[in-house]
C-alpha cells in the first residue's frame, strides 16, 4: 500500500564504479531499497520518483549509464486504466449507485405477526410511506409503529428497526394464536402450575397475590368476583391478565454403567471414488458391514473438474465399554438436563439450570432442576 501511494522508480546503473553514485544518493538523503548486483559493474535499486531528477546532477561525477527498468505507484498503475474511460466511469457510477442504494430500505421483513395477516400489516406500513426505496434517515419509525399498532386490535406491540437495506418488523399479538376471549363470561384466573410470582399485570378483576408470593396449582390469582371499596355491592366480571412465575422442572436419571462405542478391528480394504464438481459419481463399495473411509491421495484431471480419490476402508464394530465414575456422572448429568429441558414449554424463559449428582439406595443419579419463567394463569368460570 505504501508503494502504491508513493511513486517509485526501479533503475539500473552501469559503470566502472556504480557504488559511487549510490553513495552520493544516500549522502543527499535519498532512500534506496532492494539494492542488488545482477552482474559485475551493474547495480539495480529502487528510489522514490520525486528524487529521480537528482541523478542527472550527481552522475556528472561518476559518468555511469542509467536505465529505467520499471515505474510503479498510484499514477503509473492507474494510467493504463485512463485509456479505458468507459470502464473507469462505469466503476465510479456503480460505486455511486451502491452508495445511494445502501442509504435506503428495499425489503420489508415481516415475521411472527400472528394472529394478524402479514400482507395486511405490510399494506398498512405501505400506507404510512414505508415503501421499498424510501430513505428512512428522518422517518419517525417509533411513531409509525405506535400508530399502526393502535389501528389494529390484534397487535399489542409493533417494533420497527432498520438493518442495512432491510426493515425488520416484529409484532406481539394481543391474544395468543387461536385464543378467543369472551369478556361477558364471569371467571377467575387461577394458577395452572406451582411457582413463585415474578410479575403480575391485572387487566380485569382484582389481584389476590403479589410479586414474591409462592402459589400452588389451582390457587386463585385474579378474582372475578369484585366487591366495591365501600362494601356496598359485589359484582362479577371477567378476570384476565398476565401472571409470570418461576416454575421448577426437575428430572432424575440413573447413571449408566456401560457405553457402546465404535472401535476399529484392524481390517482394511481399498477405497476409490470418482468426484465431479464436488459430487460423487462413483464410489467403491465397503466390503464390511460397518466401516469408515479415509482419503489418502487425490488426483485432479485438469482442465476438467474431475478428480479421483484413493484411500482405504477401515472396518468398525460396536463394543461395550464400562464407564469410570467421572464418566458415569457426566453422562447422567447430560441426560438429566436433556430430560428436564424437554419439560419446559417453548414460550417459557429459562432463568437458571442446576445440576448435581446424588445417591439413592446405593444407586448413582444425575439430577437437574431448570427454573423457567412463564405465564401460569388460566381462566376458570365462576359457578
Amino acid at each position: 500500500m505504501w508503494r502504491f501511494s508513493k511513486e517509485y522508480v526501479i533503475i539500473q546503473i552501469e559503470g566502472v564504479y556504480p557504488e559511487r553514485l549510490t553513495s552520493l544518493l544516500q549522502g543527499e538523503g535519498v532512500p534506496l531499497w532492494d539494492v542488488y548486483r545482477p552482474q559485475p559493474g551493474t547495480l539495480v535499486c529502487t528510489l522514490p520518483a520525486r528524487d529521480f531528477p537528482r541523478l542527472h546532477r550527481l552522475n556528472r561525477r561518476c559518468r555511469c549509464r542509467i536505465r529505467i527498468r520499471k515505474k510503479g505507484g498510484g499514477r503509473y498503475e492507474l494510467m493504463p486504466l485512463w485509456r479505458r474511460r468507459v470502464l473507469v466511469f462505469g466503476m465510479l457510477f456503480t460505486l455511486l449507485v451502491l452508495w445511494w442504494a445502501s442509504r435506503r430500505v428495499w425489503f420489508l421483513d415481516v415475521r411472527d405477526c400472528q394472529p394478524m395477516d402479514a400482507e395486511v400489516l405490510r399494506m398498512a406500513l405501505y400506507e404510512q410511506g414505508l415503501r421499498p426505496g424510501r430513505k428512512l434517515s428522518n422517518l419517525p419509525l417509533s411513531a409509525i409503529g405506535d400508530y399502526v399498532a393502535a389501528q389494529y386490535e390484534e397487535i399489542a406491540f409493533l417494533e420497527l428497526h432498520v438493518d442495512g437495506i432491510f426493515l425488520r418488523v416484529r409484532t406481539k399479538g394481543a391474544l395468543a394464536q387461536g385464543e378467543k376471549m369472551d369478556l361477558s363470561v364471569p371467571c377467575d384466573l387461577v394458577s395452572a402450575k406451582a411457582g413463585v410470582v415474578t410479575g403480575l399485570t391485572a387487566y380485569g378483576g382484582r389481584a389476590q397475590v403479589k410479586v414474591g408470593d409462592r402459589v400452588q396449582k389451582g390457587q386463585l390469582l385474579i378474582a372475578g368476583r369484585v366487591t366495591a371499596r365501600d362494601g356496598s355491592m359485589t359484582y362479577q366480571t371477567h378476570a384476565y391478565g398476565e401472571v409470570l412465575a418461576a416454575v421448577l422442572y426437575t428430572s432424575a436419571v440413573p447413571a449408566p454403567k456401560t457405553t457402546v462405542e465404535w472401535a476399529e478391528t484392524g481390517k482394511v480394504a481399498p477405497y476409490a471414488a470418482l468426484v465431479w464438481k464436488g459430487k460423487t459419481l462413483w464410489v467403491r463399495r465397503c466390503p464390511f458391514a460397518d466401516g469408515e473411509w479415509t482419503v489418502e491421495t487425490t488426483l485432479s484431471l485438469s482442465p476438467w473438474p474431475l478428480s479421483v480419490c484413493r484411500g482405504s476402508w477401515r472396518e468398525k464394530v460396536k463394543q461395550e465399554r464400562p464407564l469410570s465414575e467421572a464418566e458415569r456422572k457426566e453422562a447422567a448429568l447430560f441426560e438429566a438436563e436433556r430430560m428436564a429441558l424437554l419439560q419446559v414449554p417453548r414460550q417459557a424463559k429459562i432463568i437458571m439450570i442446576d445440576r448435581h449428582t446424588e445417591r439413592k439406595q446405593g444407586e448413582l443419579y444425575g439430577v437437574c432442576t431448570v427454573t423457567a419463567e412463564e405465564n401460569i394463569g388460566r381462566t376458570k368460570e365462576i359457578e
